[in-house]
């Protein structure tokens, strides 16, 4: 059975069937947009801080889906600001210009150290990437693209059935600090049935 049916068994019934729910939405209208509380602070505040600032000159954004092919309206001139990433080749195409497909744990094989101003990297924890080693060797790869000082934004999900354990231990090892500047808190749980998180650090200098 596929790891995410496996965890969407787990939760309590009624996020279950919330989140299905949810699902449902998505495909009714194409998938190009998902109106929920993480998606709206993801897209609101995430993405359109982070392109407002005139010191980025590169963000990676991990994970790609019909639901994220506008972002780069966000990133002008998107062919310079912004890269994307996914492991799944199927979904190149949704990705940016220069998208790489790799694992998240490999990316340092194939950009430049730190070389990186941002990373965002959601709904990766809990959807590919599940054991702690994993991680750690995907926050360790992020970090030695990321410049130091640079941004490193984890999206995950809260609850046992998606994250057996929480991440800051891992981040905090593999050279990430937490930072409040991006969204006035380091973590930010959301109104979602699986308690979509934002983490915000800095890799460390």
């Amino acid at each position: 059975m596929p790891r995410a049916i496996s965890a969407w068994l787990g939760l309590p019934w009624r996020a279950r069937w919330q989140w299905a729910g949810r699902k449902v939405g998505e495909l009714l209208r194409g998938g190009d947009r998902i109106d929920t509380p993480d998606r709206v602070i993801l897209e609101r505040e995430v993405l359109p801080a982070l392109a407002a600032d005139p010191s980025l000159r590169s963000l990676l954004f991990v994970g790609c889906g019909r639901y994220t092919r506008h972002y780069a309206a966000m990133f002008r001139p998107a062919t310079e600001r912004l890269r994307t990433l996914d492991i799944d080749p199927r979904r190149a195409r949704y990705g940016h210009t220069g998208h790489l497909v790799a694992a998240l744990q490999d990316v340092d094989r194939h950009l430049p150290a730190a070389s990186v101003d941002a990373v965002v990297c959601n709904g990766v924890y809990g959807f590919g990437i599940y054991d702690r080693e994993e991680l750690a060797k995907a926050l360790r790869a992020s970090c030695a693209v990321l410049r130091p000082g640079g941004t490193f934004v984890l999206g995950w999900n809260d609850v046992p059935a998606f994250a057996p354990f929480d991440p800051l231990e891992v981040a905090l090892a593999a050279g990430l600090v937490r930072d409040a500047a991006l969204l006035g808190s380091w973590r930010v749980v959301t109104d979602t049935p699986t308690r979509h998180t934002f983490d915000t650090y800095i890799r460390a200098r």
